[in-house]
C-alpha cells in the first residue's frame, strides 16, 4: 500500500511539473502574441532554398523598413520599438539563419557572409527592391555588407551598438571576459543567462514571471549551436570598416553610453569612416536602445527617416545628438 501510495505521488509530482512547464510556455506565448498584437506585426514564413525564414511583418502604404537582430536574438527584440514607429511605414522584422524561428542547421557554416548572403536571398524572395535597412549588433554587421553591395537597394542604413570592427578602440567588458575564456553571450547555465542579461541592458526592461525562465531555457537549449555559430563568425571575420567607403547613403548611428558588449569608443570609428552619418546617443543605455529605450530610439529613427525620405543623397552631416534614455 506504502509503494502504491509513494508512486501515485510521484507521478502526480511528474504531472504537476510539467503542467508548471507547459504553462509557462504558454503564458509567454501568449504574452507574445499580445506584444505582437498590439505593435500591428504577425509572424509569417517563407521558403529560401534549404531555410524557411520567419519574420514579422506590419503593413503600411510607405516605405518599407527592415529589421535585423544582434547575436542570438530574434526578430521579436524589435517589437516595442516598431509600436513607436510612424504609422505609414510597412516594417519586416526578420529572424536571420540559425536564429529565433528560422532554421538551425549544425551542418552549416554560419559565418557572417552566410548570414548575410542568407538575408540577401531572403529580401529577393520578399520581392523588396529599396528599403530602409536597421540593425542591431551583429544585424549591424550584416546590414553594413549588405549596404556596401548592395548600395543602390538601400535607402537608408541604421547601425545600432553595430558589431564589425575587428575590435573596440576601448576594450568592452565582453572583449574583457573574452580575454580571460569567457564568452558571456553564449550562456550554459541561469547564472550565466541573467550575466549574459547584465551585459546587454544597463536598466534591464520589465520582464514578467515566465518570460526569464522560458526565455532563458531557450538560450541553453540553443547553447551548443550558438557555440559554434559563434566559432564560425569569429573564423571567418570580414572587418566592416573596410566596407564603409562603399556605403554612400544616409546613415543613422544609434549607441548606448553604457554598451558593455560594444564599447562606445567603437563609434568614433564609424564616424570617421561614415563622414555623412548623423549620430544620436542614449544616455545611461546599454546595448540595444531599441529595447531598453524604444520610444526614444524609435522617435530618433522616425526623424532620420523623415529627412530621407525616398533616400538617396545623404542629407545630414556628421551631427550628434544625445537624447536621454
Amino acid at each position: 500500500m506504502r509503494r502504491r501510495l509513494c508512486l501515485v505521488l510521484a507521478c502526480a509530482g511528474v504531472l504537476f511539473l510539467g503542467g508548471c512547464a507547459g504553462l509557462k510556455q504558454s503564458l509567454f506565448e501568449g504574452g507574445i502574441s499580445m506584444e505582437r498584437w498590439r505593435s500591428s506585426l504577425v509572424e509569417k514564413q517563407i521558403r529560401v532554398d534549404d531555410l524557411s525564414v520567419s519574420y514579422l511583418e506590419r503593413a503600411g502604404s510607405g516605405d518599407t523598413i527592415v529589421l535585423l537582430h544582434g547575436f542570438s536574438g530574434n526578430k521579436d527584440l524589435w517589437v516595442r520599438f516598431v509600436r513607436c514607429l510612424p504609422r505609414e511605414y510597412r516594417v519586416i522584422a526578420i529572424d536571420l539563419p540559425g536564429h529565433g524561428s528560422t532554421t538551425r542547421d549544425a551542418t552549416k557554416t554560419h559565418s557572417i557572409q552566410h548570414l548575410t548572403l542568407g538575408f540577401a536571398q531572403t529580401v529577393d524572395a520578399l520581392g523588396l527592391r529599396s528599403f530602409h535597412l536597421a540593425g542591431n549588433s551583429m544585424g549591424g554587421y550584416v546590414s553594413i555588407l549588405y549596404s556596401a553591395a548592395h548600395p543602390d537597394r538601400t535607402l537608408t542604413l541604421c547601425l545600432v551598438d553595430s558589431a564589425g570592427l575587428v575590435a573596440s578602440p576601448e576594450p568592452s567588458d565582453r572583449e574583457v571576459a573574452l580575454a580571460h575564456g569567457i564568452n558571456p553571450l553564449v550562456p550554459k547555465t541561469m547564472d550565466e543567462f541573467d550575466s549574459m542579461l547584465g551585459y546587454a541592458f544597463h536598466r534591464q526592461p520589465f520582464l514578467p514571471w515566465p518570460a526569464r525562465s522560458v526565455t532563458g531555457a531557450e538560450y541553453l537549449e540553443r547553447s551548443s549551436f550558438n557555440g559554434k555559430m559563434w566559432d564560425d563568425i569569429m573564423a571567418n571575420r570580414v572587418n566592416a570598416a573596410e566596407r564603409l567607403k562603399d556605403i554612400r547613403m544616409p546613415v543613422l548611428l544609434m549607441w548606448g553610453d553604457r554598451d558593455r558588449i560594444i564599447h562606445i569608443s567603437t563609434l568614433g570609428v564609424f564616424q570617421q569612416g561614415l563622414p555623412q552619418a548623423e549620430t544620436v546617443v542614449f544616455k545611461d543605455c546599454g546595448h540595444m536602445p531599441m529595447l531598453e529605450t524604444p520610444r526614444e530610439s524609435a522617435s530618433a529613427y522616425a526623424s532620420f527617416l523623415e529627412k530621407n525620405r525616398g533616400g538617396g543623397p545623404a542629407q545630414t552631416r556628421g551631427k550628434t545628438a544625445a537624447p536621454q534614455g
